[in-house]
């Protein structure tokens, strides 16, 4: 019952609104200085069939040769059903797929209640100074269903939008923040709200941290996807301090001079580091972060790195966005690392403290005291669990429900 009322329920999260939404079509064509690229104007409110609109009228222009396609939306939304539709068709398209909302030819634009669905599925999104994205909880026009047939349906789909919105790689703040707004009512999102959710991704794809094993040492892994090139960051400890190696998409004709680390878009010269290799169109570069720049990342909202040209006037690199909190983690674990203040750690024979691991794959091939003593080496790690037989490490993030197991012996922080 619920299913077949699923399909047939009209889902919006506005009024209707006094024009149906139209789709302009450009070809654009400057070979030999770029690609050829579409562009596609999206203006009005989406209702059912839209999607197979799109379709025609991409159809109906010269896709050879073409790398990216690029939307802009102007829209106070419509049907929620239709638009993560538009979206499933949207992300399935091969070029590189742009959107953002408004432009030169759209003042005052808006992508609103299920517009935001089909603006979610480009690869990169963007938003013009003037443009406003705005949501609410979605509603259902039907008398047809009872409140538990309601309830369960309404679970059923803040599920689906849920995992659509972590699909397309927004954070679940911005799910939480749909959900707390009434469906008579909608929340202007401000830009750096929207950027700090990744709704507005600007030219960059996706960048995560973790930590991985680096030679038997836990360090921490950046990686930033962007239109412009894959960067990656790595900061492990050395010597009571924090060093890294930086490997960078190189642009065409780069040109090395000197290296900077950059913590909220301010410059760090960096006076200690060397190339490690150039090759293939990258750039990996051996680093000690400067005192200063450790202390600035300990509160910082970005950091990077990047290669300065002689002239000062060129660079290549990039700066991410830090959302996890590891970074100011690991540096207090690396300044921190000196031998006299590593304290001790208690022994627990046959036992294993699963799950809060802090690499996805532990540390091989170490003996268990050597284990220990990389846990000490890092303020995150708070215990370690150890596979006698097999010689495998185990840092753990905390110390959680233990169990008895025999062949692991673990180890805890005193």
């Amino acid at each position: 019952m619920i299913i077949r009322l699923f399909a047939v329920c009209l889902l919006s999260l506005l009024p209707a609104s006094l024009f149906a939404m139209e789709f302009t079509v450009k070809r654009t064509d400057m070979r030999p200085i770029r690609a050829p690229t579409i562009s596609v104007a999206a203006v009005g409110e989406i209702r059912s069939g839209d999607t197979e609109k799109l379709k025609a009228a991409l159809a109906s222009v010269d896709n050879s040769g073409v790398r990216d396609i690029i939307f802009t939306f102007d829209s106070p939304g419509g049907s929620l059903m239709e638009s993560m539709e538009m979206g499933e068709y949207i992300a399935s398209l091969s070029p590189l797929v742009s959107a953002q909302v408004g432009g030169t030819d759209q003042p005052g634009a808006i992508c609103a209640s299920a517009c935001v669905y089909a603006y979610l599925a480009a690869d990169y999104r963007y938003i013009s100074s003037d443009a406003r994205i705005g949501v609410h909880q979605f509603r259902f026009y039907t008398d047809e269903i009872d409140g538990q047939q309601g309830a369960a349906l309404g679970q059923l789909i803040s599920g689906m939008l849920s995992e659509y919105i972590r699909t397309h790689r927004a954070r679940p703040e911005f799910f939480e923040a749909i959900s707390g707004v009434d469906h008579d009512d909608i929340m202007w999102i401000p830009r750096q709200q929207l950027e700090d959710w990744r709704v507005v991704t600007n030219a960059v794809y996706d960048e995560r941290e973790f930590y991985i094993n680096l030679n038997g040492k836990i360090a921490l892994r950046m990686e930033q996807i962007a239109i412009t090139g894959d960067s990656f960051l790595t900061l492990f400890c050395s010597e009571g301090r924090v060093s890294g190696v930086a490997d960078l998409h190189e642009p065409e004709f780069a040109a090395y001079g000197t290296f900077d680390l950059t913590v909220n878009g301010v410059e760090y010269p960096v006076d200690t580091w060397d190339i490690i290799d150039r090759d293939d169109g990258r750039g990996r570069i051996v680093f000690n972060m400067p005192s200063s720049a450790a202390r600035a990342a300990m509160a910082a909202r970005t950091l990077g790195a990047r290669m300065v040209a002689p002239s000062r006037y060129v660079f290549f690199g990039f700066e991410q966005t830090l959302r996890a909190g590891l970074v100011p983690e690991m540096i207090r674990g690396c300044l921190s690392a000196a031998p006299a203040a590593r304290g001790a750690m208690t022994e627990l024979p046959a036992t294993d403290f699963p799950g809060n691991d802090l690499t996805s794959n532990g540390i091989r091939d170490v003996s268990f005291a050597r284990c220990k003593e990389i846990c000490l080496e890092y303020e995150q790690c708070r215990a370690v669990s150890y596979v006698q037989a097999r010689a495998w490490c185990w840092p753990k993030g905390q110390a959680g429900n233990r169990r008895s197991v025999q062949g692991v012996i673990s180890a805890i922080k005193r």
